[in-house]
């Protein structure tokens, strides 16, 4: 998701994991902590609340770039790095992958890798409760817990407080698989340029459906975030929109011509 800006600073740290390279800019942690309800905290709970949404929000991250990086190198791309920066993370790469299918399996390989990432969390859940399928099933359905049904919203919610776990674990759980899950399902959206925008265009050969499909889901779903006060994702929604207004303008200009 490369909606991340070049800035550099002393404070940015680097290291090299998998021989790839890997920048994270301070700013970075600043966007997480506003995603993760900075502007709300007033007690130490709250505050606890964030620092697990930012320390799960940057492992989901790497977490997905590494999925494009790793998948790249896999099918004959050269690596760059990995940047984490701004209001998300991209992947470089000096050459692509040869052939499209191998370019689409790229694109898919992040929001795969964090999708796996939650089913980690969910694994690790499930040890901790003694129960591996009540854990997985905490994973993938407890995103969803206000469309269940209400006796299996029941059955989620007593799964897991009828252990004996402290509260500040399964907060750390719960935190890392909402995370990881809706970062996949956001990614896979037919917006450019995220990744579901990415795959749609080279599936389609066509990158002009997708950036006018974005336009107007991007629109939508700022109008919506607008509407429930969710400031921070308006923001997000509305550049996420700006971009494919910009995309779609050289793609028609670039028609007329």
């Amino acid at each position: 998701m490369p909606m991340n800006s070049p800035e550099s600073s002393a404070w940015t740290l680097r290291f090299s994991l998998f021989r790839i390279p890997v920048s994270i800019s301070p700013v970075s942690w600043v966007v997480l902590a506003l995603l993760g309800g900075a502007f709300g905290v007033s007690n130490g709970e709250d505050a606890s609340r964030v620092l697990l949404f930012m320390v799960a929000g940057m492992l989901c991250l790497l977490v997905h770039e590494f999925g494009h990086a790793l998948t790249g190198r896999a099918t004959g791309a050269v690596v760059g790095g990995i940047e984490i920066a701004g209001m998300g993370g991209t992947t470089s790469f000096v050459s692509l992958p040869a052939g499209r299918g191998a370019y689409m399996l790229v694109v898919l390989a992040g929001p795969l890798a964090s999708l796996l990432l939650c089913a980690g969390f969910g694994l690790a859940f499930g040890l901790q409760l003694g129960n591996v399928a009540a854990g997985l099933r905490y994973a993938f359905l407890m995103p969803w817990q206000d469309t269940l049904p209400l006796d299996l919203q029941q059955q989620i919610v007593l799964g897991v407080y009828a252990n004996d776990i402290p509260q500040m674990l399964i907060q750390a759980y719960t935190v890392g698989i909402l995370v990881c899950f809706w970062w996949s399902v956001f990614n896979l959206l037919p917006i450019f340029p995220l990744d579901g925008g990415k795959f749609l265009g080279s599936l389609l050969n066509n990158y002009l459906i997708p950036c006018g499909l974005g336009l107007l889901l991007s629109a939508g779903l700022a109008i919506w975030a607008l509407l429930e006060a969710q400031w921070f994702n308006v923001m997000i929604l509305g550049y996420l929109g700006f971009i494919n207004w910009q995309y779609l303008r050289v793609f028609l200009a670039g028609k007329k011509a």
